[in-house]
């Protein structure tokens, strides 16, 4: 694209078992609670239905909002073969659309005066790092959060860290080693002239935040976004959690969740349906001064650009689109705000089956 609550045994089995139908899917049954009683139920069930029928799909789960009502919508497993069918409180891994969160954390610095968006990074580093400019000019904090800075998308030295693990590749990736990526990086262009996506930008962004505050990431969006908005069930860490959607990947076995303890602004953070309906209404009225801000261009049109962390496009009718996706080992997530028409959906699977057509038609149900 240029573009916790944990519920009892007893409970999940009750709504399983009690609010569940089973769907034939390209040759398979997929559980359900989709009451089918509507227009919308059954457009979405028809979508979701051709999703299925890439056999890699395991669970997902759906929040929408439309014409001023919240819907939910689930299918299929928490985990491959065990029967027990998602709920909007059923945690899933989100990936990248942590980055919106930290773009919005970003925005509550620049009005709190701790950063501005048009600094040098340097400013903010606690070495010499000649090697970050091109022709003199150097990258901005803003340019880290609308992916133009010419970052590398993952530096070299990802790949080199003691016990690295593809299944769970950040386990072991430090905080040391993103500053020595950073030393060892060569600028390529003009930062804040081309668009190329970088987790280590958005990494070394979290990390700044970290510093002008003195807090930790986590405690930083906890204070300025989950506790004002109510999203009392978003995270980073899921020891104690029991509602949860398992990763899989293609042959659907289980993989690990992606643990990020040294890069947690990328995508640390794990949520479910019913607290990203609340992060749809907060961005459709711009709830905190801090949204408000993230959502302002950065980079591009409104047509096809960039806030602070987050995907801007315009519709062909006109509709104003605020947008990320997320992707991990064995989890997809999608989530778009469509302020003018206070609508919007969120869509969580625990697997790695394309989601992008599904995405394309829950866009249009929403909005039509």
């Amino acid at each position: 694209m240029p573009l916790k609550i944990a519920f009892t045994s007893l409970f999940i089995l009750w709504a399983t078992v009690s609010y569940s139908q089973l769907n034939q899917t390209a040759g398979r049954k997929v559980a359900t609670d989709n009451p089918l009683k509507s227009k919308l139920d059954s457009l979405v069930d028809k979508s979701v239905r051709t999703y299925f029928s890439n056999t890699s799909g395991v669970g997902l789960s759906i929040g929408m909002v439309k014409n001023g009502k919240t819907y939910f919508y689930n299918y299929g497993e928490t985990a491959n073969g065990n029967g027990v069918l998602p709920t909007n409180k059923t945690i899933y891994e989100i990936g990248s659309l942590t980055k919106t969160f930290t773009g919005i954390l970003l925005a509550q610095a620049v009005l709190d005066k701790k950063i501005k968006l048009d600094d040098d990074i340097r400013k903010y580093l606690k070495e010499p790092y000649p090697n970050l400019e091109y022709n003199g000019t150097p990258i901005r904090v803003v340019d880290l959060s609308n992916h133009t800075a010419r970052v590398t998308r993952i530096f070299l030295n990802f790949f080199m860290q003691a016990g690295y693990d593809s299944t769970n590749p950040y386990l072991h990736y430090s905080k040391e080693m993103l500053y020595q990526g950073f030393h060892a990086m060569k600028m390529d262009t003009l930062p804040g002239k081309k668009h190329s996506y970088s987790n280590m930008g958005v990494g070394l962004l979290g990390y700044i935040l970290e510093d002008v505050y003195t807090q930790d990431y986590f405690t930083l969006i906890s204070t300025f976004i989950l506790r004002p908005i109510k999203m009392n069930d978003t995270k980073i860490d899921i020891s104690h959690v029991r509602d949860l959607a398992k990763a899989h990947n293609a042959q659907k076995e289980v993989v690990p969740f992606w643990d990020m303890p040294s890069m947690p602004a990328c995508g640390a953070l794990r949520s479910n349906t019913a607290d990203m309906i609340k992060y749809i209404y907060a961005n459709n009225e711009d709830a905190t001064k801090g949204i408000a801000l993230s959502h302002k261009l950065t980079f591009g049109t409104d047509k096809d650009g960039l806030g602070l962390n987050w995907f801007i496009l315009t519709t062909p009718e006109g509709y104003r689109v605020l947008n990320h996706r997320g992707s991990t080992g064995g989890s997809r997530s999608s989530f778009q705000c469509f302020p003018d028409q206070q609508a919007g959906f969120v869509l969580l699977t625990n697997s790695i089956a394309n989601q992008y057509q599904l995405e394309k038609e829950l866009a249009s149900i929403t909005t039509r």
